[in-house]
C-alpha cells in the first residue's frame, strides 16, 4: 500500500486516544469510520470531535468553512466489518489487552482489503504479540500517539518483526501529510522510545519528592521553566551540543553515581495509589483537587490545557 492509493481510514475504539486520532485524518480531509461496541459511545466522540474542531478553529488553525466537512466525512458505526471492509488505513485503539487486541486483528483481516495497513495505537505491547494470528503480518504497524492525540505532534512509528519498509515508509509518510511529526523506531522494544524517557525522570523527579528536596508544585514549577522550556524548541541532543559535550562528560561522571537507578517501582507511588489516590480522577494525588467538581469543570479544565497546548502547537510546528 502506498500513501497515494490510501483514501479511507477506520478508527477502532471512540475513546480518549480514538477520537483524537479520528479528528486529526478528518482535519486532513480523509473520510473516517469510526467504531465501538456502543452507540452512546459514539455519541459522545462525535460531540467532542465537534467541540475539538471549534477550538482549532477558535485558534485559527483552522478555517471555518472546513468544520462543516470534517465532519460530513465521519461515519460511526458498532459494526466492525462495516467499519474496515473497504478501509485503506486502519488504527486500533482499542484497551491495552493482549487476547482483546488479538482477536480484534484476527477479526480485521478476515473483513478488510488484503493490501490494508493496519496500525496498532498500544503503548506497552508488542505489535510480534498483538499481531500473532495474523497472516500478513508485513502490512502491520505500531502508530503510538501520545494525549491529547489531535494536539500532540509525534507519533512513534514501531516496526514489527515482519513489517516491510513500504507498510513503514507509506506510515510515516501519511502522517507527515496530516501534520504530525512522525519518528521511526527501529527495534520494538518495550515502552518505544518516549515513554522510556519519560519513565526514567519521573523516577529521579519522584525520588527527589519522596527525599523531600522540593514540593510538588516547586518540582513542576522547576522543570516546566527549564528543561520543558528548552526542549520543547531544541531537544535534548542539541541542548547538549550547544553546551558542549565535554561539560556533559563531567555532569554525567559527577551524577551518575548519585541519581536514582532502582528497577523497583517508586514507593511513593506505590503508597499513592494502595491510598486512593489516582490523581484527577479521584480528588487527590500530588495535589488535592475538589472530590465533587462538575463535569463543567472537569471540561473547563481540559479546554484550558488543549488552549495552551494549541498555541505551543501553532508557535511551533504547523506552520513550519
Amino acid at each position: 500500500m502506498r500513501l497515494e492509493n490510501i483514501k479511507t481510514i477506520a478508527v477502532l475504539g471512540a475513546g480518549i486516544m480514538g477520537h483524537g486520532i479520528a479528528q486529526t485524518f478528518l482535519m486532513s480531509g480523509f473520510p473516517v469510520r469510526l467504531f465501538d461496541l456502543k452507540e452512546s459511545i459514539l455519541a459522545t466522540a462525535r460531540a467532542h470531535i465537534g467541540k475539538n474542531l471549534e477550538l482549532f478553529q477558535d485558534m485559527g488553525l483552522l478555517e471555518e468553512p472546513a468544520i462543516g466537512p470534517a465532519l460530513k466525512n465521519l461515519s460511526t458505526t458498532t459494526d466492525l466489518r462495516d467499519a474496515v471492509q473497504g478501509s485503506d488505513f486502519i488504527v486500533e485503539a482499542a484497551p491495552e489487552n493482549l487476547a482483546l487486541k488479538q482477536n480484534l486483528f484476527q477479526q480485521v483481516e478476515s473483513f478488510c482489503r488484503e493490501d490494508a495497513i493496519i496500525a496498532s495505537n498500544t503503548s506497552s505491547l508488542t505489535l510480534t504479540d498483538i499481531g500473532a494470528r495474523v497472516k500478513k503480518k508485513e502490512r502491520l504497524v505500531t502508530t503510538h500517539w501520545f494525549n491529547p492525540p489531535h494536539i500532540v505532534p509525534t507519533v512513534e512509528v514501531v516496526k514489527g518483526e515482519k513489517t516491510s519498509d513500504e507498510t513503514v515508509d507509506t506510515t510515516v509518510a501519511l502522517l507527515d501529510r496530516i501534520k504530525k511529526l512522525p519518528v521511526k523506531i527501529n527495534l520494538e522494544l518495550p515502552g518505544f522510545l518516549v515513554n522510556r524517557v519519560q519513565v526514567a525522570m519521573a523516577r529521579e523527579i519522584l525520588d527527589l519528592y519522596e527525599k523531600g528536596v522540593a514540593s510538588a508544585a516547586d518540582i513542576d514549577k522547576a522543570i516546566k521553566g527549564s528543561i520543558g522550556f528548552r526542549l520543547a524548541s531544541i531537544g535534548m541532543f542539541l541542548t547538549m551540543d550547544l553546551a558542549g559535550l565535554d561539560i556533559w562528560l563531567k555532569v554525567c561522571e559527577n551524577l551518575a553515581p548519585r541519581i536514582q537507578s532502582s528497577t523497583e517501582p517508586p514507593k511513593i507511588l506505590q503508597e499513592l495509589v494502595s491510598q486512593g489516590r489516582y490523581g484527577i480522577k479521584s480528588g487527590r494525588g500530588f495535589y488535592d483537587y475538589t472530590l465533587d467538581f462538575s463535569k463543567g469543570e472537569l471540561d473547563e479544565a481540559v479546554r484550558k490545557r488543549d488552549t495552551e497546548f494549541l498555541k505551543r502547537l501553532k508557535d511551533l510546528y504547523w506552520d513550519n
